[in-house]
């Protein structure tokens, strides 16, 4: 989660199997056909049933207070869009992502903090937390979008290596795998197993090697700007941001709002990304 502080530049993140990552740049004046997509899965690919903000009010109700969704998202988002330019140019200065499922964790926890805070919630952390990630983080909860299945088969038939690039822990391939998508991938990059996460160009890397493709010629589409817009970008891979309106994960805080992006790269669903995957064959 964007709330997860990265590493200063300079200081060395808890990686696992990383070469130093290469100096990798688009192709000057030629257009390479794209061989390759990237997919997040959270909010591009599947969408929990009951919202992050419905579960923090769920578990706030419980405890005795009672809070709407749309407030439990209103302390998150605005605190998260108040702060988004001093995390973007942590990253432009170098920042380095480490994951792991502890981490993973801890960025829902950091969340569930400010939802506390906000409403002046005396819960215990850990139970809190506990109690959220029963009603959040569970394979019952989670649904793919309606098209998703048919234009993951649709872009491996026109010739595409399709693989899963995502900020998830490392249970994220049963949950893939009980979602219907598993048997459809070529791959899955998890930060949480490679031990690095987006915006980082080295997990990038890894989905590029695992593909088989240079970076001009793969496209990542995923729905957060930072981890998947400027971390594409800085990889060299082409990324489209896709926007699912009321289920997002911030869908009081469209990504795309005040952001440097041309109207054809947001998409609002994958067949988007079908088409725009056969016009650059």
């Amino acid at each position: 989660m964007q709330l997860r502080v990265p590493a200063r530049r300079g200081e060395e993140a808890s990686l696992k199997h990383f070469p130093a990552a290469r100096n990798t740049t688009r192709r000057q004046g030629v257009c390479m056909p794209c061989k390759a997509v990237f997919l997040d899965v959270g909010w591009t690919l599947a969408y929990p049933e009951r919202s992050i903000w419905e579960v923090f009010a769920d578990v706030c109700r419980a405890g005795g207070t009672a809070v709407a969704a749309a407030d439990c998202e209103d302390a998150v988002g605005a605190l998260r869009r108040q702060f988004r330019g001093q995390q973007e140019q942590a990253f432009r200065d170098g920042a380095r992502y480490s994951d792991s499922d502890a981490e993973f964790t801890g960025g829902f926890a950091q969340m569930g903090a400010l939802v506390r805070a906000r409403f002046g919630i005396e819960a215990d952390a850990d139970d809190f937390n506990r109690r959220f990630f029963a009603g959040f983080w569970t394979e019952g909860n989670w649904r793919t979008f309606p098209e998703v299945l048919d234009v993951i088969d649709d872009l491996r038939r026109a010739g595409a290596r399709v693989g899963v690039l995502s900020n998830a822990p490392t249970n994220l391939p049963a949950f893939l795998d009980e979602l219907g998508i598993a048997p459809l991938l070529d791959f899955a990059v998890v930060s949480a197993t490679e031990g690095v996460r987006k915006p980082d160009r080295r997990i990038f890397e890894v989905a590029l090697r695992r593909a088989g493709v240079a970076p001009d010629e793969a496209m990542h589409v995923g729905d957060m700007y930072l981890e998947d817009v400027l971390g594409g970008r800085a990889a060299g891979v082409t990324p489209l941001l896709i926007e699912r309106g009321e289920r997002s994960l911030f869908p009081r805080f469209p990504e795309s709002e005040g952001r440097d992006l041309q109207p054809d790269a947001i998409v609002r669903d994958l067949c988007a990304v079908r088409d725009r995957f056969l016009t650059e064959r």
